[in-house]
């Protein structure tokens, strides 16, 4: 059982908090690039002065810092890795448990169940985008630049899956799973999870052009989603591949003014309705679980509110 895996391993309290301060530790280590780079360009180009940061911290343009869109979307992406390699340390070391049992803790990890959720929800992500743009033809627009969407390619296939992959095993795995150890139903690490999923991203641009609500709403329901899917198929492999698909979708096909990922890709839309996103969201994840349900012969979704059935007693 997922959840009741997280009973592995060492659990005390104090544990996850020192844990989480390590894995923020590793993010903001992984800032230094970023952060030399940017200074770097200060200090060689007057003309960008204080106004231009405030519109950076607003928009992630990395353009108003005289920089190269994929230059900023690497350095972006980069921070995840520290981040990654001292959650790895966390989770082996400080917790004494093992990493593969945050995503398939009973069985092989599936990496068709990964391709699945990869394939099935970039599928959903272009069907729902496409009646978008049967909505409203006018606001999208090419913005085809191969010398630039090549390296952007590689970079987002490369290296979005580590940042995606980063956020389900902290958030549906570690956070997850310890949370369980101090509940006794599943609902409650499912919700926590997602709130906490939704905080993180309280700093991302699209809070400030879309508003704190609305955006949270959409952040935690993809949160929910997430982690509803995890449980119900006892493993975290479709929950990686549909958090790789959106961002890839996002960073590769088509991206908006506002949208924490500002790359060159082959198109964008000049005025996002976030109700709308919540919308095409919600039609999208009743969609993936009935299709889910189906394939994999899932429980009935009254498990999701059923009592945590621990093996043994968590080691505090």
């Amino acid at each position: 059982m997922f959840l009741e895996a997280g009973y592995r391993g060492l659990n005390e309290i104090w544990r996850y908090g020192l844990g989480i301060f390590i894995v923020l530790i590793g993010y903001f280590l992984g800032q230094i690039p970023l952060f030399l780079v940017q200074y770097s360009k200060i200090q060689s180009n007057p003309e960008i002065g204080g106004d231009a940061l405030r519109e950076f911290e607003k928009t992630m343009d990395f353009t108003l810092l005289d920089m190269n869109k994929n230059v900023g979307f690497f350095l972006l992406v980069l921070m995840f890795f520290f981040a990654f390699a001292a959650l790895v340390i966390v989770i082996s070391k400080l917790h004494h448990k093992k990493v593969k049992d945050t995503i398939a803790p009973d069985r092989p990890i599936d990496v068709r169940r990964i391709i699945f959720g990869f394939g099935f929800w970039f599928v959903l992500s272009v069907c729902i985008e496409f009646i978008f743009y049967l909505i409203h033809p006018e606001q999208y627009r090419l913005t085809i630049n191969w010398i630039n969407f090549i390296p952007l390619f590689f970079i987002a296939v490369f290296m979005l899956p580590v940042q995606t992959s980063f956020e389900e095993i902290f958030f549906r795995g570690y956070i997850m799973q310890g949370v369980s150890v101090y509940a006794s139903n599943k609902w409650v690490p499912i919700l926590v999870s997602s709130i906490a999923f939704g905080m993180m991203h309280s700093m991302n641009p699209e809070i400030e052009k879309f508003g704190m609500v609305t955006m949270q709403t959409y952040y935690i329901l993809a949160g929910l989603f997430l982690a509803v899917i995890t449980v119900m198929d006892d493993g975290l492999e479709l929950a990686l591949g549909v958090h790789a698909a959106t961002n890839i979708f996002g960073a590769l096909l088509i991206s908006y003014d506002g949208s924490v990922l500002q790359t060159d890709s082959l198109a964008k839309t000049s005025d996002v309705n976030p109700y709308l996103m919540i919308v095409g969201l919600c039609i999208s994840i009743i969609i993936f679980l009935w299709v889910a349900s189906k394939k994999y012969n899932w429980k009935s979704f009254d498990f999701l509110i059923s009592k945590l059935n621990p093996q043994g007693e968590p080691q505090v």
